[in-house]
């Protein structure tokens, strides 16, 4: 893995990670939820962590020539990714 294949692996990873995160965090019928809040939450977590070193990986890209709309769209990406990483964990937390 080099340091330009790093931010769309982050984004492959992360399509599983919230697909657990929006399947496994649903209430079921006796009002609990099928992955425990605490992995929900460490998920949640890592997601947001990956995508913002993604992101950061792919503004150092973007920097040095050449430039390519490859790379701002991956950026995008993992900085809208970062953002729903973010909102799950504060959907899950207990307050």
């Amino acid at each position: 893995m080099t340091r330009e294949q790093f931010p769309t692996i982050a984004l492959l990873v992360s399509v599983a990670l919230l697909a657990a995160l929006v399947f496994g965090g649903e209430p079921g019928p006796n009002g609990g939820r099928a992955i425990p809040l605490l992995a929900l939450l460490a998920i949640s977590e890592l997601g947001a962590i990956l995508n913002l070193i993604a992101a950061y990986i792919g503004v150092t890209l973007l920097r040095t020539p050449p430039r390519s709309a490859r790379t701002a769209l991956r950026l995008a990406a993992n900085l809208l990714l970062s953002v729903a990483f973010a909102l799950q964990l504060v959907r899950f937390w207990p307050l």
